[in-house]
């Protein structure tokens, strides 16, 4: 009967200091490819999403579609399905490991891409636009877990999440664009583009290990076990119902998790808006093709990109301060959430701006201008209060991400069916700037964070910074 290498017994199990079996202390060579696979199936995931967006005007005629709501319902459903997946894969990740999670989930994603693709139908196609949403709702929650088991030290992980982040939010934006050149041709080459990313996505998928080290530690007990050693784990008894509980407990009964998810899932509904409301502003009222408004989105991206360098150089800043011994670098929020003040009040100016300058006496380049800023804003948001979120609940932070993907999910899918009625009744400049004041509302949040989130934290019977 021996130990594996790596692991020590004293009292109970647990790794060695800085053990090659732990996933926190796995050379940055082996680390890096985990983490670019994982960013992967979280960019197929994102732009899963938005894919029929530009793809509905010539899908419509084939299953015989009116111009109404229900041309909403793919990516409605999709979101839906987005609410329901975190609810179980999340908590489960955090109990049998996040690689079974993850690839069993990301496995039917593929298979329910090419059945999108296949569809003979149009019931046939929002099932499998359900299931996508379902399954791809794990890689929104599973891999910023596998970021918190691979990178413990805070600065490193602040810059994997910055990666993990932008996969997250860049995804929807990239979906639009290709559909909008693909489905002229034939609208089912969206997905068949869509089933070749996530097929090899989920190629590279297979090679990824185990990072969460209670499950390394499980079966490393049930090992020795097996040879009749007597071995006890911190954390041995599974307590289902509680763990399934766990996204939507945290969602309520957190504060943090409750203010920075209703602040991001507004974000992030706004981002289906826009996919809604470009083809009204673009084509309707400056009579822009199909190929031309999903170009409409690329400043979006770029202001979304502009977003790492602003990280960086606010991490940079931070660390200088730090090693010169500032007493403001001691606090998490002074670390995370500065930055996502100024998103708040970006979110709402782009908003505004797009309202008002989108009338035909205004050239078009005004207006989708002010995607450069709202993606800057959108992108900043999730980057500062997800990652802020990650530190506060490092071993949670599945569950805690969770949280916050089912609220956006929800609003994400209810936004795109309210968006044409909308426009119908009140117009592009109201109906724009009522939106902009919904993002005015949450502005004060990270504000108030920075003022008394370290109270909230310490009452916290989830917190671990």
């Amino acid at each position: 009967m021996s130990i594996s290498p790596g692991y020590q017994l004293q009292g109970t199990l647990k790794f060695t200091p800085h053990s090659p079996q732990n996933p926190s202390c796995w050379s940055l060579s082996r680390k890096i490819p985990i983490a670019l696979v994982a960013l992967f199936t979280v960019m197929n995931s994102g732009l899963s999403a938005s894919l029929p967006s530009n793809a509905i005007p010539y899908l419509r005629p084939e299953f015989h579609l009116s111009d109404g709501p229900q041309t909403s319902l793919p990516t409605s459903l999709f979101l839906v399905g987005y609410t329901v997946g975190p609810l179980v894969f999340s908590p489960l990740s955090e109990t049998v490991g996040r690689r079974l999670v993850l690839l069993s989930t990301f496995g039917v994603f593929v298979l329910s891409t090419l059945g999108c693709a296949l569809a003979p139908n149009w019931p046939v196609l929002l099932v499998f636009r359900f299931l996508c949403g379902s399954m791809g709702s794990a890689p929104q929650t599973v891999v910023g877990g596998i970021y918190a088991d691979l990178f413990e030290e805070r600065r490193s992980r602040g810059r994997a999440m910055l990666l993990y982040m932008s996969a997250s939010s860049f995804g929807p934006i990239l979906g639009p664009i290709i559909s909008g050149f693909a489905s002229p041709h034939n609208w089912r080459w969206t997905f068949w583009i869509e089933l070749i990313f996530a097929g090899c996505t989920f190629v590279g998928l297979v090679f990824v290990p185990e990072t969460f080290a209670p499950v390394l530690l499980k079966r490393e007990a049930t090992r020795l076990r097996s040879q009749g050693l007597d071995v006890s784990l911190a954390q041995e008894k599974m307590d289902m119902v509680r763990i399934l509980q766990r996204p939507l407990a945290m969602l309520v009964l957190e504060p943090i998790i409750s203010c920075t998810a209703l602040f991001i899932a507004l974000a992030y509904s706004f981002v289906f808006f826009y996919l809604q409301a470009y083809p009204i502003i673009f084509g309707g009222v400056y009579h822009l093709s199909i190929q031309t408004t999903s170009l409409a989105f690329l400043p979006v991206g770029i202001g979304a990109s502009s977003t790492a360098f602003s990280a960086l150089a606010y991490d940079t800043y931070y660390e200088r301060a730090k090693k010169a011994g500032q007493q403001w670098t001691n606090s998490p929020e002074l670390h995370r959430l500065p930055i996502s003040c100024i998103g708040g009040i970006g979110l709402t100016v782009s908003l505004l701006w797009l309202a008002w300058s989108s009338r035909p006496s205004i050239p078009w380049a005004l207006p989708m201008s002010s995607g450069l800023l709202f993606g800057f804003a959108y992108q900043t948001i999730f980057i500062s209060l997800l990652t802020y979120v990650t530190d506060a609940y490092t071993i949670y932070s599945a569950s805690a991400l969770a949280s916050s993907v089912i609220l956006r999910s929800l609003l994400g899918a209810v936004f795109p069916l309210a968006v044409r009625p909308m426009y119908n009744a009140w117009g592009v400049a109201w109906a724009t700037s009522f939106v902009g004041l919904l993002s005015l509302l949450c502005v004060p949040i990270p504000f108030g964070l920075i003022a008394f989130g370290k109270r909230i934290r310490e009452r916290s019977r989830y917190r671990c910074v």
